[in-house]
């Protein structure tokens, strides 16, 4: 077994002689970052994998609830606009309420 494994080892080492490794440092700089800049690239080289489904689907539901907000009808300025009386000042229409304010306003 031994034999085998010496053969072996001396057959790849005589096919590999013409390979020469010539970025050894750069390697374990990566690997083993020593400075803030490599370990910040370290950091900044890492892949990020984003599942689309969820992320589509939180995307869609935001969507659909900013869009609902914004159009649905509020109640509340129905029931404002219900109490409130338009009047008809000079062929223009104002509501009740907001011109005497203004009338309030310009008689002081």
């Amino acid at each position: 077994m031994k034999q085998v494994n010496e053969h072996l080892k001396n057959q790849l080492d005589k096919e590999l002689e013409i390979i020469q490794f010539s970025g050894q440092k750069e390697v374990l700089n990566r690997v083993y970052p020593k400075t803030w800049k490599q370990k910040f690239l370290k950091l900044w080289n890492k892949e990020l994998t984003i599942p689309i489904v969820p992320v589509s689907a939180v995307f869609v539901l935001l969507i659909m609830v900013i869009g609902y907000v914004e159009i649905k009808p509020t109640e509340h300025s129905n029931r404002d606009n219900e109490k409130r009386e338009l009047i008809n000042v000079a062929g223009n229409y104002y509501w009740k309420d907001a011109f005497e304010k203004e009338l309030k306003k310009h008689e002081d």
